[in-house]
């Protein structure tokens, strides 16, 4: 045997990996939600409708702009996914292919956390 240092590629998604394909599948269901509720909200009559509409408006941009950092992130990884159900995506990273699959519980979850997080700057 030789002294020789063998690359081995790593056979699961570090923590970022995930966090950038959690991020690339569920912050569309975000940004759905929010434009499915502005609607209803701009042709319903509320008292202060002005006022919901431009906080929705600016969550929306803001989750916009979560989706172009996590786009760039994801083309700076070379991380290439494709979306087989809601929940269900092949993440192709590094020659590898992983199955990414989140149980609706999880991922309810997860969006909840996330919708919090920009709702109370």
């Amino acid at each position: 045997m030789s002294d020789h240092n063998f690359y081995l590629p790593v056979s699961e998604m570090t923590s970022d990996e995930a966090r950038i394909a959690t991020e690339y599948a569920l912050l569309p269901l975000i940004r759905m939600a929010l434009e499915r509720d502005r609607k209803v909200i701009a042709i319903t009559n509320t008292k202060f409708k002005v006022l919901y509409l431009e906080t929705l408006d600016d969550v929306i941009h803001q989750v916009i702009q979560d989706q172009r950092e996590n786009r760039q992130e994801l083309f700076a990884g070379h991380i290439r996914m494709t979306k087989r159900d809601w929940f269900s995506y092949e993440v192709y990273i590094r020659g590898r292919l992983f199955e990414l699959v989140y149980q609706k519980s999880i991922a309810m979850d997860w969006i909840h956390e996330r919708m919090k997080a920009y709702l109370k700057p």
